[in-house]
């Protein structure tokens, strides 16, 4: 019994292709002043160094975006305890939350780096700081508050 397609396969190993024409390329001479190659030569190094200045400028940007992230979350580890223990005291107590909304808002500002510390008119600083030194609240943690949260004097 012989197959239709087997027949088919037989009869297309038997048919050659003719050959594509042959192209001809000849390379055209340059025919540009040397005003214009010097032009040309003059704005691919122009682009060249755009390109590898642009390289360099998102590499540095990079970097610094990094750097500032790394910065603000050492500085949330300096203060997380203090703000974590006085919101929850906060919740029951008003001297506690009077405090809470006066240091949060310049904690805050100090882990985003818009300032390095704040000066308070005395009578709030002291107020704030006998308070915490009155709560369990680790004394480093402590001590970086008092180094963001200054006196007037």
């Amino acid at each position: 019994m012989s197959n239709s397609f087997d027949d088919n396969n037989n009869d297309d190993d038997n048919f050659v292709r003719p050959p594509d024409k042959t192209i001809s390329e000849q390379l055209m001479e340059d025919n540009r002043s040397d005003y214009e190659r010097e032009i040309d030569e003059a704005i691919y190094l122009s682009i060249r160094d755009f390109e590898l200045q642009q390289s360099n400028n998102l590499e540095y940007e990079k970097k610094i975006l990094q750097n500032y992230e790394n910065e603000k979350l050492k500085r949330k580890e300096e203060i997380d305890e203090i703000l974590f223990v006085i919101n929850k005291l906060s919740k029951f107590d008003n001297d506690y939350k009077e405090i809470y909304n006066i240091i949060e808002p310049i904690l805050e500002l100090y882990c985003s780096q818009n300032i390095n510390n704040c000066y308070l008119d005395n009578i709030t600083y002291h107020k704030i700081i006998t308070l915490l030194e009155k709560t369990r609240i680790n004394k480093l943690k402590l001590e970086n508050l008092k180094r963001i949260i200054l006196s007037e004097n």
